[in-house]
């Protein structure tokens, strides 16, 4: 043992300039900052994420897009210096301030399990497909700092005043009858599936009672057109709703809609097939046309004006197409 010590320590007494190049290496790359930095994706295509008994391929393809967001280290922050699509942003500006990485990454999972339930639901209604809604429940996935509640994150709400929480709908109609500053007793399933009773006094927002709270609900949809999803667990949000719909769709009825071309969008998806803004447009388009991407669906409005602001200054050869719903979308893409 003697002699193993005195080795170790001739070894290092001999390398010790190099161990120390080797630290400074090591923390330079290892050590993380508290920023990010938003960069351009790349494109995900949707026939790899959902899977059907049904042989059906497109000529063309229809894809989300995404946005990079990097651990800001030395080198990181140092090509973002030279890099002008690269944008360094505190930690706190891609989280809200109350929440922590963890809450948000929680939110952002359900959220995605939301929008993967209600693109298969607004595909099977737009297919003439008989279905069924089952097993709804109603999740809280963000809470403000305003709010006047106990409720936590991960918080299924079960019973509001003991009336039965069936859906969102449910939740919000109950809500919307009561009063600013009235008092409700929520009886919840807390994260681990014990069973809670939580107060909530109803705040003022825009003058209508609310929680305070996000809520986010997860469903099953059955159906004999059975589809599966094949989402990695580093994976989350719902801005790819609206493309993942037009390809449950296509596959559906097996009808392509590319024309042979590389499509790409983004944006939200409600059970009523409306298209909602997302967070990103910049450098998912950057992204798209990276990827020689035909065509790009964009949410009109907010989105679709920084897109096409966007397009301008870089000069680039891409068609913006806005839409506000599902059907004109589907409408768009069946006259390519």
């Amino acid at each position: 043992m003697k002699d193993l010590f005195n080795n170790i320590k001739k070894y290092i007494k001999e390398y010790y300039k190099i161990i120390i190049v080797y630290i400074l290496i090591l923390t330079t790359f290892l050590i993380e900052f508290p920023y990010y930095i938003s960069a351009p994706g790349g494109l995900i295509n949707t026939d790899d994420k959902i899977k059907t008994t049904e042989n059906f391929q497109m000529k063309g393809s229809l894809n989300m897009a995404y946005v990079s967001e990097i651990h800001a280290t030395i080198p990181t922050l140092v090509v973002s210096l030279f890099n002008k699509d690269w944008d360094i942003e505190k930690e706190t500006e891609v989280k809200n301030d109350n929440e922590t990485i963890e809450e948000k990454n929680y939110r952002n999972k359900k959220l995605l399990e939301e929008a993967n339930d209600t693109a298969l639901l607004v595909a099977y209604k737009h297919s003439d497909i008989d279905y069924q809604v089952t097993n709804n429940k109603v999740y809280v996935t963000y809470i403000d700092e305003l709010a006047q509640t106990d409720l936590k994150i991960g918080d299924q709400i079960v019973k509001v005043d003991n009336q039965k929480i069936t859906d969102k709908k449910s939740l919000f109609s109950y809500i919307a009858s009561k009063n600013i500053k009235d008092k409700i007793t929520i009886e919840v399933k807390d994260i681990d599936g014990n069973k809670k009773r939580r107060k909530a006094t109803l705040i003022n927002v825009l003058d209508e009672p609310k929680v305070g709270a996000v809520i986010t609900e997860t469903f099953d949809v059955e159906s004999n057109e059975k589809i599966k999803f094949n989402f990695k667990d580093s994976e989350s949000g719902s801005s790819g709703g609206l493309m993942l719909t037009l390809a449950i769709y296509s596959h559906l009825n097996q009808i392509d809609l590319t024309d042979g071309k590389t499509i790409v969008g983004t944006g939200t998806i409600d059970i009523n097939g409306n298209v909602g803004e997302i967070s990103g447009i910049k450098y998912k388009l950057i992204g798209a046309v990276n990827k020689h991407a035909d065509i790009f669906l964009v949410p009109e409005g907010k989105n679709y004006e920084e897109a096409k602001k966007v397009k301008k200054e870089k000069g680039y050869d891409i068609d913006l197409v806005p839409v506000e719903t599902f059907d004109e979308a589907l409408k768009y893409l069946k006259n390519l």
